[in-house]
């Protein structure tokens, strides 16, 4: 629960596997918390659970977007 790994790799027709890029986006305190209250029902559970999901859309996009950039991909 600490933050989003991604890792761009290629591999080839033999299976051989080939990283070419590597980035962590950390979650930021507040969505830790949120996260974390997510484990207990509570009032409006839905609804927290849906903006977290979207937080954590983010954060998967802020790591392809940081892969893309490293290895110069469009």
């Amino acid at each position: 629960m600490d933050g989003v790994d991604g890792v761009l790799a290629v591999i080839d027709a033999q299976g051989r596997l080939a990283v070419k890029a590597h980035a962590f986006v950390a979650f930021e305190d507040e969505f830790k918390l949120a996260l974390m209250a997510l484990n207990q029902s509570g009032h409006n559970e839905l609804h927290r659970s849906a903006l977290a999901g979207i937080q954590l859309a983010r954060c998967y996009a802020d790591v392809v977007q940081a892969l893309l950039a490293q290895t110069q991909l469009s």
